[in-house]
């Protein structure tokens, strides 16, 4: 009888421990989630970092007319060939008076 009550334990111990390791909200499956969330953190970081870039880009084309149009011609490509375009500073037709 107390062998069969050992061996049940001994079961009951395993089955516990199995299911630590391999269940639902485990060690392994709580390894697996932590690794994630770093690759997600690194992933973020650089988005963080395009969006900066992005609204700086942004800020500036938001600044000035004349660089928001060297842009446009450029990316549209509508610069004739030989031409130059030039931006002088403060040659912004829209700039506040104060």
């Amino acid at each position: 009888m107390q062998k069969i009550l050992l061996l049940a334990l001994i079961a009951i111990g395993v089955l516990f421990q199995s299911q630590l390791l391999r269940g639902h909200g485990g060690i392994i499956d709580d390894n697996k989630i932590r690794m994630q969330i770093e690759k997600q953190k690194q992933v973020n970081v650089q988005l963080k970092e395009r969006n900066a870039m992005l609204e700086m880009k942004i800020a500036g084309l938001k600044g000035s007319a004349d660089s928001l149009e060297a842009r446009s011609r450029n990316e549209l490509n509508l610069v004739k060939p030989g031409e130059v375009l030039v931006l002088l500073p403060g040659s912004d037709l829209n700039q506040k008076k104060n």
